[in-house]
């Protein structure tokens, strides 16, 4: 969470500063809503650990679910700890920045 965070913020940093145009923040902004959605859509992902288990979430789980008596109850994990939640929002959204990272350190070295 904490690489995804730092990763938000330098590289907000270093499009609003003098010698990048208002592309580069418009491509920031962009690529964070595409990453929230993304993260939304791994967090919607269901898949089985066992017959009678099952978890919701890609790469952290949210929220899990145990067959009981032929139906399924399940349960979030982020309910009293949001800390998976804020994981996977930071995931989905450092995923989708990181090419923006990688071109702006690329432009910025190139521009000195």
């Amino acid at each position: 969470m904490l690489l995804g965070g730092w990763l938000v913020a330098s590289t907000y940093h270093r499009v609003t500063r003098k010698g990048f145009g208002r592309g580069w923040r418009d491509w920031f902004i962009l690529l964070t809503i595409v990453g929230i959605l993304l993260a939304f859509r791994l967090m919607g992902i269901r898949y089985l650990e066992s017959p009678t288990e099952r978890a919701y979430g890609i790469p952290f789980v949210i929220a899990g679910g145990e067959l009981t008596n032929g139906k399924w109850a399940d349960g979030g994990v982020g309910l009293y700890m949001p800390l998976p939640l804020l994981a996977n929002l930071a995931f989905g959204i450092a995923v989708c920045l990181l090419p923006l990272m990688v071109l702006s350190f690329i432009f910025h070295k190139n521009q000195r």
